[in-house]
């Protein structure tokens, strides 16, 4: 990995991390999301933590119980809530994808930050459509752009839909990882940064036929880490460490998302973008977004105690502390200030679960078609008279097409309540909850309000099921998120810098009260209309 751009960076990094003097306020604000990152992650890794993650936990305010505080624990959802402040039933995005009903009740499953309406730009190699056009009010970024003349606001991420939903409407910059380096959408730019395209220009002779050897020190098992390429894990990349990044090209620009890369060329970039964007220089408060997305990939592959996370983790960590010590060096020590959090949490390999006696497994698919097959069972014992009504299952949910429910003289929301009732039959669905339960009224259990603060008018389908806990879908290997319990919803939340004591906490805390709490520590007046409340940190 050590080139010359490399060497220019470590030299940036070089100076020693030093403890800020809170005297001064803050000139940037810097969003960490680290994507799939619970807190028992840096609890297991605390002995070789001595970076980033080590400055929050020592100098930062911690709160290790915070929580994802709604049931779709996904990475749109959670980049959303982390920069607005606000659940999915108010910004919007309720899934990676969802479908969505226009006023005249047609339905299209959309991804989250996909826009049709954004023509793919020339100067993209053919990338363009993403944007923040299903995302509903103001970000981070937005928010200071209206409070703050000449605020300037920087995303970057290895996934779209996570530096699209952290840069809100209007950031001057939004980069994320595209196979052949990193590119930004029409939506923001006819052509990404200069900067950016002297950094693509030279990737690939850094990663091609680079080693990727874990960095571990001693028995990894002292550090909670289990064996490489045990049952469950995914045989990608052979399954196990050493493996080596491929010559050709258009191998090489897939295989280097699942490596420490993608992470290091994030905050590398971004170390490069703080000159080229001049941020943290003047005393308009500015805003850069960061999401460290390898966690979450290589979590997905290979449960998140592996010896790839574990290894990606504690290089993340080094990484971090550097681009510490450069924006004490660039911005000033104690004029920068940073929040880390995740999107959400991640459910242990089922395998690995089963051995310690806890009952997760993988659901085959056959359960899943057989419950389907109960629900439309019971609609057609019910109304043989209805015919086809466009019933259809997707991401844990039926919708239908209510017009031909209406034209066959059914009531819609009778129509779900049937659907959901006939769900709970299948003995691997905890409950089912028809649309207009979640769309208003008192809450019957807990369950319901996770999930109503995932609704949002026009999106997601008639009926969502809860499934029961440990439960794996669509996943022959590997591993996955997205429930409303707890190993789905743990996420650190930490605060750094500025006014920020030194604190472990133990209260009640989520990423939807980083905004509310970061504009406390700027001496700003808290936006209105956010779901999060400020978090006593100074």
């Amino acid at each position: 990995m050590l080139t010359a751009l490399h060497a220019l960076c470590l030299a940036l990094h070089s100076p020693a991390i030093q403890h800020p003097k809170p005297a001064e306020t803050p000139r940037l604000v810097v969003v960490i999301a680290v994507d799939q990152l619970i807190p028992e992650q840096l609890q297991r890794l605390g002995p070789q933590l001595s970076g980033g993650f080590r400055r929050f936990l020592d100098e930062g305010a911690f709160f290790w119980r915070a929580t994802v505080d709604y049931a779709n624990t996904e990475t749109g959802p959670g980049h959303a809530t982390l920069a607005t402040g606000r659940y999915p039933s108010h910004h919007g995005i309720v899934g990676n994808a969802f479908l969505l009903r226009d006023d005249s009740g047609e339905k299209q499953y959309v991804y989250c930050v996909g826009d049709a309406l954004t023509p793919a730009g020339p100067n993209l190699g053919g990338a363009g459509s993403a944007s923040p056009a299903h995302l509903v009010g103001d970000a981070l970024g937005d928010l200071l752009a209206a409070r703050v003349p000449g605020s300037r606001s920087v995303t970057l991420a290895g996934k779209d839909r996570a530096a699209v939903l952290l840069g809100g409407r209007a950031p001057d910059v939004a980069l994320w990882w595209s196979g052949g380096g990193f590119t930004t959408s029409s939506y923001y730019a006819e052509k990404a940064p200069e900067f950016v395209g002297v950094w693509n220009s030279a990737w690939r002779e850094r990663a091609r036929g680079w080693k990727w050897e874990a960095e571990l020190e001693g028995d990894p098992a002292t550090l909670g880490t289990a064996p490489d390429a045990r049952p469950g894990e995914s045989r990608l990349g052979g399954g196990v460490l050493p493996r080596t990044l491929p010559a050709d090209d258009s191998a090489l620009e897939r295989a280097v998302v699942f490596t420490p890369l993608l992470d290091f060329f994030t905050l590398e970039l971004a170390s490069l973008a703080l000159d080229a964007v001049e941020l943290g220089r003047d005393d308009a408060l500015d805003y850069l977004g960061i999401s460290l997305s390898g966690c979450d990939i290589l979590g997905h592959l290979y449960g998140p105690d592996s010896v790839e996370v574990t290894d990606l983790l504690l290089r993340d960590d080094r990484e971090l502390g550097r681009f510490f010590a450069l924006l004490d060096q660039e911005v000033g020590a104690g004029r920068w200030l940073a929040c880390l959090s995740s999107d959400h949490g991640v459910l242990e390999l089922p395998e690995s679960l089963a051995e310690r006696g806890i009952g997760a497994r993988r659901v085959a698919p056959a359960e899943v078609t057989a419950m389907k097959e109960l629900v439309k069972e019971a609609l057609t014992f019910a109304h043989p008279e209805a015919g086809e009504l466009g019933l259809s299952y997707s991401d844990l949910g039926f919708h239908f097409d209510e017009a031909a429910a209406r034209a066959a003289g059914l009531e819609p929301a009778a129509l779900r309540v049937l659907l959901a009732e006939a769900a709970r039959e299948s003995e691997w669905v905890a409950d089912a909850y028809p649309l207009e339960e979640l769309l208003g009224g008192t809450p019957r259990d807990p369950w319901v309000t996770l999930y109503q603060r995932c609704q949002f008018p026009g999106r997601g389908p008639d009926v969502v099921l809860r499934p029961e806990p440990w439960l794996l879908f669509d996943a022959p290997e590997g591993t996955s998120h997205g429930s409303p319990y707890p190993y789905d919803r743990r996420v650190p939340l930490a605060f750094l810098g500025g006014k920020v004591k030194p604190q472990q906490r133990f209260d009640a805390a989520s990423p939807v009260d980083a905004v509310p709490t970061l504009f406390a520590l700027l001496a700003l007046p808290v936006p209105e209309g956010l779901d999060g409340r400020v978090l006593k940190v100074d």
